[in-house]
């Protein structure tokens, strides 16, 4: 019986952890979606600084 609670336990924590893995990817790919327009430019207005 101990046994089968350890894994239990252990399996919960690999569910959460890779939960919030997730959770983390999402919201970084949705803030990415949201503003990307806005850092390209930024990104090409600065590299395009350097040039001159």
């Amino acid at each position: 019986m101990q046994d089968e609670a350890g894994k239990q336990s252990q399996s919960l924590m690999i569910i959460v952890v890779g939960g919030v893995c997730l959770l983390l990817c999402l919201t970084a790919f949705l803030g990415w979606i949201i503003q990307g327009p806005e850092m390209l430019l930024t990104m090409a207005e600065n590299g395009m600084s350097w040039c001159f």
